[in-house]
């Protein structure tokens, strides 16, 4: 699906940029050639379910129908750049909705 890829790439990454700092990493998943996209992988600073959902959808890839299979799954934040915390740590400052001091 590379041409079909190429055609919405830049709106893709208009979609990724107008996320802010609520994205946190966003790439493309390789085969072994290191050369070949087999997937992709995005992490979304969010509590809620729903706009993960929703951040995937709205992107151009999602809508020119280039992914075969998408996961939403809950990870939970342990390790930043070298910070270990035991209570997790949030880029956002933000637990459980709340802001944290």
């Amino acid at each position: 699906m590379e041409a079909e890829r190429e055609q919405v790439r830049d709106g893709h990454r208009q979609h990724l940029a107008a996320q802010g700092k609520k994205l946190l990493a966003s790439g493309a998943l390789l085969a072994e050639d290191g050369v070949t996209i087999v997937g992709g992988a995005s992490l979304l600073d969010t509590d809620s379910r729903e706009e993960a959902v929703r951040f995937e959808a709205e992107d151009p890839y999602a809508k020119a129908g280039i992914r075969r299979e998408v996961r939403v799954i809950e990870w939970r934040l342990r390790w930043w750049l070298g910070d270990f915390d035991a209570d997790g740590h949030r880029p956002s400052g933000k637990r459980n909705g709340k802001t944290e001091s």
